[in-house]
Parts: C-alpha cells; sequence; structure tokens
C-alpha cells in the first residue's frame, strides 16, 4: 500500500475527476483517461456502463446536459502500487444521500509522469443501508 504522501498524489487526481464533473468540463474528463481510449466504466446507476472511452464520454455528455451534479465526499482513499499500474479505491459519498456510500476503484497506468484512467468500477456498498 501506497504511504501517505502518494496518497495525496491519488487523491489530487481523484479531486481533478470529480472537479471535471462540477465543472461539467469533458475536454478535462479525457485528459484524465489513457489516450488509447480502451476504457472499461462500470456505474453504479443504470444504462451507465461502457467499454470504450467515446461511449462513456458520449454518456457523460448527455448526463451533463440533464444531470443534477452534487458535491460528493471522498474518504478512505488507498492506493496499491506496481511498478506503472496502480489500484486506488475509496469510498464516495453523496453530500445529499451518503448512505449507502459507494464503493470506487480505479485502474491507472503511468504514461510518462502522469497517471491515467484505465478502469472504473462504483457499485453501492451493500454492507449500508440508507436511512
Amino acid at each position: 500500500m501506497a504511504d501517505s504522501g502518494r496518497i495525496q498524489e491519488f487523491e489530487k487526481l481523484l479531486a481533478r475527476y470529480n472537479r471535471a464533473f462540477y465543472e461539467r468540463d469533458l475536454d478535462a474528463l479525457r485528459a484524465l483517461y489513457v489516450p488509447d481510449a480502451d476504457v472499461h466504466y462500470f456505474d453504479n446507476h443504470a444504462d451507465c456502463d461502457s467499454t470504450n472511452l467515446e461511449k462513456h464520454l458520449e454518456k457523460v455528455a448527455t448526463f451533463f446536459e440533464t444531470g443534477d451534479i452534487v458535491p460528493l465526499l471522498v474518504e478512505n482513499v488507498r492506493a496499491f502500487i506496481h511498478g506503472d499500474a496502480a489500484c486506488v479505491v475509496a469510498t464516495v459519498r453523496y453530500s445529499a444521500e451518503p448512505v449507502p456510500g459507494v464503493r470506487a476503484s480505479f485502474f491507472l497506468e503511468r504514461y510518462v509522469t502522469t497517471w491515467r484512467i484505465r478502469h472504473v468500477h462504483f457499485s453501492q456498498d451493500p454492507n449500508e443501508t440508507s436511512t
């Protein structure tokens, strides 16, 4: 597992990821993904899964036009690094409805000095019940 200094690096990446959503900035979001566009995205919302970056960004663009974006709380960030690959896991909570939390995992690859997203998986935590 990564030390606290390295965790901050991944927390900043997650903050950039979330900021792209808050600002509805598709270009900023695209820049966070691997350049070959072979991305798999599994979401905790129906009909939002994608097996390539273009399909994912099409769905996000539609969401940017019509969706409500609420602030997120990100907790328990942990990172596991092996060479030029990393797995980052965290709990994400919607500020408007924090329970149940959403389990988030990001598989990253390093490109030169920048971590890029290859795979994202979000799923509601079945161990927490809604209030």
